[in-house]
């Protein structure tokens, strides 16, 4: 009876709501509620920075939110945001479609090796993925900034914190990389990015830049 005793306990204290399993399980929920969120929010593209600024909400909420309250809570706060999020978004994405349209002019015109070309694009590119990756994240903690207030501080938090910014911008290069240089891999992992391509990403960015978030005021 003893050893049945304290393997009913084991099996409790495992499934309990606190133990490590289970806390692992609901931080995966999570990110999986919180990927199927901002990609059903994001297909009319316009909305897209709104949805990743809620994500970002999400995230900073985590501990006060289980993945049954973040659904509703991830809309509340996408409406509050989306009108200065869409205001912020849009000059963003077609920057980066026309950072997008130069770098593959100069691949399909095998000009990479032309310094005087590719270095100002890059320099461009950079300071311009750099300022996105840090804007989305403020957006969600101070959403009563003017947009231009909220711009200024995403450019110098990401140019104050380069390791940080680089090493969250790899983050979302991952697939990318993949997609160009590995496809087989790429395509294997096809379900990762189907249930968290963004979503996990953007939770381990948000972990790199939550404490200079919490820690700065601009």
């Amino acid at each position: 009876m003893k050893r049945k005793k304290r393997l009913w306990q084991c099996v409790v204290d495992f499934l309990g709501d606190s133990s490590p399993f289970m806390t692992l399980v609901g931080k995966v929920t999570l990110v999986i509620v919180v990927q199927i969120c901002w990609f059903l929010s994001s297909l009319p593209v316009v909305t897209a920075g709104a949805a990743t600024a809620a994500a970002y909400a999400v995230f900073h909420e985590r501990r006060e939110l289980s993945y049954l309250t973040a659904v509703p809570f991830f809309f509340r706060r996408m409406r509050v945001l989306w009108k200065k999020a869409a205001l912020l978004w849009l000059p963003f994405l077609l920057l980066g479609l026309f950072f997008t349209m130069d770098l593959w002019l100069l691949l399909r015109r095998q000009l990479f090796n032309n310094v005087l070309l590719l270095t100002p694009l890059l320099i461009a590119a950079s300071l311009w993925g750099i300022t996105l990756l840090w804007l989305f994240p403020l957006l969600s903690r101070r959403s009563e900034q003017a947009p231009g207030a909220l711009l200024r501080s995403a450019f110098l938090l990401g140019l104050g914190e380069l390791w940080r910014s680089f090493a969250a911008i790899l983050l979302f290069l991952i697939p990318v990389v993949l997609l160009l240089f590995f496809p087989q891999i790429f395509w294997s992992l096809s379900p990762v990015w189907m249930l968290a391509g963004f979503s996990l990403p953007a939770w381990i960015a948000w972990r790199l830049l939550e404490p200079v978030l919490d820690r700065t005021k601009l």
